[in-house]
């Protein structure tokens, strides 16, 4: 994640229809592009504003301190999907082929 070099405040006023603009020097500061979907939270009385790239990056951090970084969680959910699959498939019933009825023929 880009890390910021210093700490920023500036000042901005929301129009009629609650649009803010973020100065291009503060867009800039964060690495943000025109387009770029950005994802707000609000917390301890403040609203954050992410990148969607920043806000994945930062759950991806959240879970490296819960997870090894030896262990693929992908691996893990397709070896637990694998073992679901063969419980399920030893559930089922076995089912019989269907047969095709007989033609009779006329003489």
């Amino acid at each position: 994640m880009m890390e910021r070099r210093q700490n920023i405040m500036e000042s901005a006023a929301l129009d009629k229809y609650g649009r803010l603009v973020i100065p291009a020097h503060l867009r800039k500061e964060m690495g943000w592009k025109p387009g770029d979907r950005l994802s707000l939270a609000i917390g301890d009385n403040e609203l954050r504003v992410l990148s969607r790239r920043q806000a994945l990056e930062r759950l991806r951090e959240e879970i490296r301190k819960h997870v090894p970084p030896e262990i693929s969680l992908a691996d893990e959910l397709i070896r637990e999907r694998r073992k679901e699959v063969k419980r399920e498939e030893q559930d089922l019933p076995k089912r019989q082929p269907k047969q095709k009825p007989s033609r009779l023929r006329s003489a």
